[in-house]
């Protein structure tokens, strides 16, 4: 039986496991950047706190770390929204405290984008490219 032997087997398997621990640390320190620096104004800190990362296994040899939004309108706080009209679902009509009678619908004026996943995906891009390349040149 040719190929490496025993110890070359367990100095891979201990790379690959300080691997995936570099990523998933790297995660973490991306997620507190991002509660961080997140450029809207809280109002309940849902979307703040909703803020997540984590490292996966994604097949052989692959590690997969992925910086998400946790509330379903990340997706606008991340790209914006263009000028939309909001009409009721299940009533007839628009109410809120403070509005001076019902209404059938809300010209919104849109949204604009508050990113931070993205501006944070690209700096811990060179982030893990430079630690991976240190440690798999580290004897």
């Amino acid at each position: 039986m040719g190929g490496f032997g025993q110890g070359a087997i367990d100095y891979m398997k201990c790379k690959q496991a300080g691997t995936f621990a570099l990523i998933e640390n790297l995660s973490r320190q991306a997620e507190g950047d991002m509660k961080l620096a997140a450029p809207w104004n809280d109002r309940t800190a849902t979307a703040r706190r909703a803020l997540h990362s984590g490292a996966e296994n994604a097949g052989e040899n692959t590690i997969r770390m992925y910086l998400a939004h946790g509330v379903r309108y990340g997706g606008i706080l991340e790209t914006g929204s263009k000028p939309h009209i909001i009409r009721p679902k299940n009533k007839k009509a628009l109410y809120w405290k403070g509005a001076a009678h019902p209404v059938k619908a809300v010209k919104h004026p849109g949204t604009k984008p508050r990113a931070v996943v993205e501006p944070t995906a690209k700096k811990y891009k060179v982030k893990i490219r430079d630690t991976l390349v240190k440690w798999w040149n580290m004897p």
